[in-house]
């Protein structure tokens, strides 16, 4: 693969990836603003046309609540999204960070993120099984 860009270096990577992390974050934090205050939000087609619950219902009323402070109703929104979130938040970053360095994921870092898909996938069943 060739590019026209030079390798960066290991601080212009971590410049770009905080970049990015912040754009994103001011992006959440528009959606929040308008979700909150403004009743607008994303409905979930997958709940409109099934009427099942995917394994993602649920985590836009978690993060208002838990910018509330109200972690047991948080909770009970999605507690797999709930639990699983701080894995989420650096899954993230560091997605944002090896796109930046132009590198591969680790294999460690791929298994457990096929381990963390598989659970959700199994959370989104059960979560209709047993009406969480």
């Amino acid at each position: 693969m060739t590019s026209d860009k030079k390798d960066l270096s290991p601080k212009e990577v971590r410049k770009r990836t905080l970049r990015d992390v912040l754009i994103l974050a001011l992006v959440g934090i528009l959606y929040y603003v308008v979700v909150r205050f403004m009743h607008l939000g994303m409905a979930c087609y997958i709940h409109y046309l099934t009427g099942y619950y995917c394994p993602m219902c649920g985590s836009t009323r978690m993060i208002i609540e838990l910018t509330k402070f109200n972690i047991s109703k948080a909770f009970h929104y999605n507690p797999f999204m709930f639990i699983s979130l701080p894995y989420v938040i650096y899954e993230v970053v560091y997605l944002f960070y090896i796109c930046e360095a132009k590198k591969k994921a680790g294999k460690v870092n791929q298994v457990v993120l096929f381990i963390w898909t598989a659970l959700l996938a199994i959370f989104g069943i059960v979560r209709n099984i047993v009406s969480l």
